[in-house]
């Protein structure tokens, strides 16, 4: 009964244009954000080189010092980027409020920012016709040192001051700052790295994470309107009471079309992890290593299908619950508060529906947050399942009141 019901829900999932446009969306979406830049620049790190990445440090010298270092770029140039409701804003400010910004910058540093300025411009000089990484160095190796005796604690008071005046969503928020200062790698950091992407992650796992970092923001928003369209479908075809009065129980009918929707849905990514994920053979093989052949089911599988699971589940439910498209405007707006909370494009799991790994490897560093990101992803997982169970309630009192 189960099998006949799901691939019937299946052929209707097929027959929807919903569905249609977003395979259409995913791919693009896809496919327009992934080059294979990260990829194709992959090169075993070399002793003597001037460049070799850079790395979030946690040291709070350096924190401070990178800190201030944007603090004196963004005053000179009087541009400060914020993200108050996760879009960008620029912001200028008074010459009142560079006074007092200076000001702060002074009490922390213990110079004027015309000497900042000149410190600034004297470590940039002549990088402007040197190489790229020439110039990715420079711009890692530039911080402004702190004054003696400057805690941290008056760091922190510092800042909130300069939000006061910059506003919401600044770099200058401590939540943002201490994700956001990176300082450059050593060669034995760089070769670790390089190491755990090709033996740990086989290389595959490492770029089907960035993958699933792509696909999950357009998997926050997506699968909501064919949740959406799946449980509307009985009231627009006007045969609710037919569903209702037959023998096939609540949960049946309810399993058996989420479970297609969930099916329908995962397709199109498998399929796209897998084309995107061929490229990876050939640089495996020139780096001498064996590529997880298997990586677009299981990285995938872990990173991505909790999330489309509950964005069914919560849409089938909301849906059911009100008989209209409300579950629309409540996920998107879910979705864009997950996208833009996070205070970094690399980790920061906490709960966030959409889990973020914008770079390619920083395998090492996954590898500390991995515990993190397994709980964020189970807790997704069992709360799509009490969210169908939910339905399933709903879809049983409702039936009883029609029948």
């Amino acid at each position: 009964m189960f099998g006949v019901l799901f691939l019937k829900e299946c052929g209707q999932v097929l027959k929807s244009l919903v569905y249609y446009i977003y395979v259409a969306v995913f791919v693009f979406f896809v496919e327009s954000q992934l080059s294979g830049e990260g990829l194709a620049a992959l090169q075993e790190p070399m002793p003597g080189q001037s460049y070799y990445g850079e790395t979030v440090t946690q040291d709070k010298t350096l924190i401070m010092e990178g800190t201030l270092a944007d603090l004196v770029r963004d005053l000179s140039h009087n541009s400060f980027a914020t993200y108050p409701l996760g879009f960008y804003k620029g912001v200028s400010l008074t010459m009142e409020e560079r006074e007092q910004a200076d000001e702060i910058l002074s009490r922390c540093t213990g110079k004027s920012m015309d000497e900042l300025e000149e410190e600034m411009t004297m470590h940039f000089e002549g990088d402007a016709q040197s190489g790229m990484d020439v110039k990715m160095a420079a711009a890692a190796d530039y911080g402004v040192s702190v004054k003696e005796d400057f805690s941290y604690e008056e760091f922190e008071k510092a800042m909130q001051e300069i939000c006061h005046l910059v506003g919401r969503g600044s770099f200058y928020e401590k939540a943002s700052y201490e994700n956001r200062v990176y300082v450059p790698m050593t060669y034995e950091q760089a070769k670790e790295e390089f190491d755990s992407i090709c033996l740990k992650d086989r290389l595959t796992r490492a770029y089907m994470r960035l993958f699933c970092d792509y696909a999950g923001i357009v998997l926050a928003f997506l699968p909501i309107f064919a949740g959406v369209s799946g449980a509307l479908r009985d009231k627009r075809a006007k045969a609710q009471q037919v569903i209702y009065a037959k023998p096939a129980s609540g949960a049946l009918i309810v399993a058996s079309r989420y479970l297609a929707n969930l099916v329908m849905a995962a397709l199109p990514v498998i399929v796209a992890a897998f084309m995107v994920q061929q490229p990876c053979y050939e640089r495996a093989g020139a780096f001498g290593i064996q590529a997880d052949m298997w990586a677009f089911l299981t990285v995938p599988g872990v990173w991505l299908l909790p999330e489309i699971m509950i964005v069914l589940a919560a849409a089938f439910l909301i849906t059911e619950l009100t008989d209209s498209i409300g579950a629309v405007f409540v996920q998107a707006a879910w979705g864009i508060a997950s996208l833009f909370g996070a205070s970094t494009l690399v980790g920061d799991f906490g709960l966030r529906l959409v889990a973020r790994w914008n770079t390619f490897g920083k395998t090492m560093l996954y590898e500390s947050l991995k515990g993190e990101f397994l709980f964020n992803r189970g807790y997704y997982f069992a709360l799509a399942i009490v969210c169908v169970l939910l339905t399933v309630i709903v879809y049983e009192k409702k039936r009883k009141y029609v029948v």
